[in-house]
């Protein structure tokens, strides 16, 4: 009685896990959390470049991809990813109605900064020729143009264009004023007007300035409103990425050497596009790493579910291959692998839905054939250990005692070779890029619950098979007729 309950207590802590995590499945409807190659969206390779030249630092990349992962999350994008694989930062978002804009918004460094205007040049003038930088020049970096002249002359640009107007006029500016790390946030919002804060349909962009941002911007709108009302030195060019967005004026309440306090301010004249676009990049702040698109891997939500169908279809019928083998050959041990290869895909399958609702893991079309190339491992551990067996029955050994010989002789095989498939798994992962993580990933996960299904389902439920009638006469093709 005692050795029968030996054996049955570790069936019984297998089909409690296997329960007890579909269990949880079940009742809160959770669902596999799947790549975009088999739902379908949009993956882009960046290669980060640091203003140095040097190698990025760690911290850098760290920083990168957390200010990418906001700026994605601001978009409303839901199960996105951004990874640092092999150096190279990869962005993948499912399929959205414009994956366009929100990888633009990835990539843009959003270096914001507010300077005064000295000048303005128009494009009827003379002096507009011989102005050194054309609206086209406007996407160089502000420092570029800080190298060859101190006192920069950039183009303007007006609401809802891309890029400047070639004809738009150019502003010289002065020093910088304040920085992106001036400001602690920004809101997108409809503008308002009067004390009843009617609104009038307008957008517009507001910040909040930090301690020193509020003493700065007091400081700079308190001398540009010492100025006349409609001379261009009363203006505050607001740039980002060098691009001159906005240059309003100080408003004629604004008073001289006072400026606008309270530690807030907004940016009008702006679309609703803009603001919401605007917003976001301005509260993330700037990137520290200059980001190069490599590559673009776009899959259609139609090929996502072609490619899961042919995976399912593939996977499916190798499972079926694999326990005809086990039944013809095997019989009624054959019986127990099956069962046992049943359950390690039921564990193997459930972690892995329930690591993606807990951690996010994403299940791919290179994740589901490392979980099928795993069948043919945990079908090899009761392989090893059948033959240990019939080696054991050949000598003249009992059936019963055969099992326990049979085990013991198979142990260290199996221990060495879960081992070095594990260790080839953890080092892929560690060394590869891209979907291959996710093969090598299941592939170890699936060779550490082989190795715990065979140890924990496998030997009892031999054992116990092993005392039966049915097997010990042949009665349902057992292990002496498999000899």
């Amino acid at each position: 009685m005692t050795g029968t309950r030996r054996l049955v207590v570790p069936l019984l802590i297998v089909l409690a896990l296997v329960g007890g995590i579909w269990g949880v499945i079940l009742v809160q409807g959770i669902k596999p959390r799947l790549g975009l190659d088999l739902t379908g969206g949009t993956s882009v390779t960046f290669e980060p470049h640091s203003p140095d030249g040097r190698a990025p630092t760690d911290d850098q990349l760290n920083t990168t991809i957390d200010i990418i992962r906001s700026r994605v999350n601001s978009k409303g994008v839901a199960e996105s990813e951004v990874n640092l694989e092999g150096g190279s930062i990869v962005v993948s978002i499912p399929n959205v109605k414009n994956p366009d804009e929100v990888l633009k918004a990835v990539g843009t460094t959003a270096q914001l900064r507010f300077r005064p205007v000295l000048a303005e040049v128009v494009s009827s003038s003379p002096e507009y020729k011989k102005a050194p930088f054309a609206a086209v020049d406007c996407s160089k970096p502000a420092t570029w143009i800080d190298e060859i002249n101190k006192e920069a002359i950039l183009c303007a640009r007006e609401p809802g264009q891309d890029r400047p107007d070639p004809n738009a006029p150019k502003l010289q500016m002065g020093p910088v004023a304040l920085g992106g790390t001036d400001i602690s946030g920004a809101t997108a919002q409809l503008a308002t007007s009067g004390q009843n804060a009617i609104t009038t349909g307008a957008w517009e962009t507001a910040l909040r300035l930090s301690g020193q941002g509020a003493r700065k911007f007091a400081e700079v709108t308190g001398k540009l409103a010492c100025n006349p009302s409609g001379d261009p030195k009363r203006r505050l060019g607001v740039t980002l990425d060098a691009v001159v967005i906005n240059s309003p004026p100080m408003a004629d309440d604004v008073q001289c050497n006072q400026g606008i306090v309270g530690g807030s301010a907004v940016i009008t004249g702006q679309t609703e596009a803009e603001a919401k676009a605007l917003a976001p990049l301005i509260t993330t702040g700037a990137l520290p790493l200059s980001l190069e698109a490599l590559n673009r891997t776009t899959v259609s939500a139609t090929l996502g579910a072609d490619s899961l169908r042919a995976g399912l279809i593939a996977g499916a019928l190798g499972v079926a291959a694999v326990f005809l083998y086990m039944l013809l050959f095997y019989r009624g041990l054959g019986l127990v692998a099956c069962v046992g290869l049943a359950i390690a895909g039921a564990l193997n399958f459930g972690i892995v839905i329930l690591m993606g609702k807990l951690i996010g893991f994403t299940l791919t079309l290179a994740g589901i054939a490392g979980l099928i190339v795993a069948v043919g491992i945990s079908a090899d551990s009761y392989v090893v250990f059948f033959e240990r067996l019939k080696d054991e029955v050949r000598d003249g050994k009992t059936l019963r005692a055969s099992v326990d010989r049979g085990w013991a002789r198979s142990f260290h095989t199996l221990v060495s070779a879960n081992t070095v498939s594990f260790a080839a798994a953890v080092v892929l992962y560690l060394l590869a890029i891209g979907p291959v993580r996710g093969f090598a990933f299941t592939l170890g996960l699936a060779t550490a619950v082989d190795f715990f299904t065979v140890w924990m389902f496998g030997r009892p439920a031999v054992s116990l098979f092993a005392r039966t009638r049915l097997l010990r006469e042949g009665r349902l093709a057992g292990i002496r007729a498999a000899i």
